[in-house]
């Protein structure tokens, strides 16, 4: 119910911005894209909330870094239905920042979803081998131009974390020929191997921006949308975890950035095991208070 109506008052928001807009001619104007965000902003506060409230979801951030200016390019584990939610409410409300997700196409069938962010500078791609050299390029292009408040978003492994999705992703790096990556991605129980493409092409594209690497756990053992009602109230706390590295930490040499980015997803994996297997502690909430 809440939902329903938080994608009704969606609708009727982007028609009021569309109208504001000269009728959709001036959409991209600095006012109306600020409008766009700071409705997202307000409605991802309103479903944290109605979450928090009816089904104890709680975020607890480990260690969360403080807030500083300058643009970020987040590079995110996913697992779990609502995780990719979670993290953009976090960099919108939490830090302030105005997102440039990469997602898949798909996301585009919910109408709210589609009508709002493609009004934003966001990228919807699919898993298309013969079309992976435009979309690459399409990241590069996401990422470049940011200022200090925007937060580049992307999800390496490509899709939500299953493990017959990982024994495909290490058997497909098996048949390419990338022994050392099949080994690591071997190592690795509780993440997908990351697809350095769409990585590669955003630090290029964006080389005075920072690198945050997010972890999280509990997700991932909600399989589907279905389940995550069937669990609901959460006993536990979701656990995050976010690194920001600046510039100077980044490989610039291609294998070195490869390398780079499968021992980041290495120490994620280690982090999702450590804190699978400890009891928490705390009650912790979903965002933590701005600043």
């Amino acid at each position: 119910m809440v939902y329903l109506v938080l994608e009704v008052a969606g609708f009727a928001a982007m028609l009021g911005l569309w109208l504001a807009a000269g009728f959709g001619t001036r959409i991209r104007s600095p006012r109306i894209q600020e409008a766009h965000y700071a409705f997202m902003r307000w409605w991802l506060g309103i479903l944290n909330r109605a979450a928090s409230r009816l089904f104890r979801l709680r975020i607890w951030i480990e260690d969360r870094p403080e807030p500083r200016p300058g643009p970020v390019l987040v590079f995110s584990r996913h697992a779990g239905p609502g995780n990719s939610l979670m993290l953009i409410g976090t960099l919108m409300i939490a830090y302030r920042r105005h997102p440039r997700i990469v997602m898949l196409a798909k996301l585009q069938w919910e109408p709210l979803f589609d009508l709002m962010l493609n009004r934003l500078p966001n990228r919807f791609i699919e898993h298309d081998p013969a079309d992976r050299d435009r979309y690459i390029r399409a990241i590069g292009e996401l990422a470049s131009d940011m200022g200090d408040r925007d937060a580049f978003v992307l999800f390496p492994e490509g899709h939500d974390f299953t493990i017959p999705l990982r024994l495909r992703a290490i058997a497909h790096l098996r048949r390419k020929g990338h022994l050392d990556q099949a080994l690591q991605a071997e190592r690795m129980r509780n993440v997908l191997p990351p697809r350095h493409g769409g990585v590669m092409a955003a630090i290029a594209a964006a080389p005075q921006a920072d690198i945050v690497f997010v972890a999280h756990t509990v997700l991932e053992d909600v399989g589907s949308f279905g389940e995550l009602w069937r669990r609901i109230p959460f006993d536990r706390p979701i656990l995050a975890r976010y690194w920001r590295l600046e510039t100077d930490e980044v490989p610039k040499e291609q294998q070195a950035l490869i390398g780079w980015l499968f021992g980041w997803w290495e120490r994620i994996d280690r982090w999702i095991h450590d804190r699978r297997a400890a009891p928490v502690d705390g009650a912790g909430a979903w965002l933590p208070p701005a600043h």
